[in-house]
């Protein structure tokens, strides 16, 4: 992992998108301390509430005809602007079914699309989100030795860090994982988790 002298990132602006039903989650902790530590550090955040939003997570027939025009629909382009604006990028969500949230899948879906996270032209694909950091911020109630036993673990990497991010060019520093996260855990879980993803933030922003 890169730290951050080598990475050099300071006073960067930081996109952070969760996506959680519950404001008292534990996943909006996480990002809380996240983008609190980066507060501290002198970075500037954009924390983006995916729920709270209430962001339309359906690819519809109406984002491909405007995409066909070359003019996403206004949500869209809102998001894509904050995107475009950040030099870091992070994801903050349970694992559900193995997976993102869908309301998290559907933000990709509509906001990463082809002419703006990436683009295939004359049979040539150029990643357009290339200079940007990313960081992915996963809990689960699984432990870590059955996520990495079913072989769940490397396969969300595969298609979340690598599928996702270094396909549109973003050079990811880390996917977090945080296991056995289920309601009731312990609070020195909670705390050594937290003191986690500050510990993170200090070694590389």
């Amino acid at each position: 992992m890169a730290t951050r002298a080598q990475t050099g990132l300071r006073n960067v602006r930081h996109l952070i998108v969760i996506a959680h039903p519950r404001r008292s989650s534990f996943n909006m902790l996480l990002a809380r301390a996240y983008a609190d530590e980066l507060s501290a550090r002198g970075h500037e955040i954009d924390l983006r509430d995916l729920y709270a939003l209430k962001f339309d997570p359906v690819l519809s027939n109406r984002d491909l005809a405007a995409a066909l025009r070359g003019r996403a629909l206004s949500d869209v382009r809102r998001e894509q602007a904050a995107v475009r604006a950040a030099q870091a990028l992070t994801f903050v969500a349970p694992m559900w079914w193995s997976s993102f949230p869908a309301i998290m899948k559907g933000y990709i879906d509509r906001v990463f699309s082809e002419g703006f996270a990436y683009s295939v032209k004359g049979g040539r694909y150029k990643a357009m989100l290339a200079g940007k950091k990313g960081v992915i911020i996963t809990t689960t109630a699984a432990s870590a030795e059955e996520l990495s036993a079913g072989g769940i673990r490397r396969a969300a990497t595969a298609i979340q860090d690598v599928g996702v991010m270094e396909f549109c060019g973003v050079e990811m520093l880390r996917h977090l994982y945080f296991n056995s996260v289920v309601p009731g855990m312990p609070e020195d879980a909670a705390k050594r988790d937290i003191e986690s993803v500050r510990r993170f933030v200090r070694r590389n922003f």
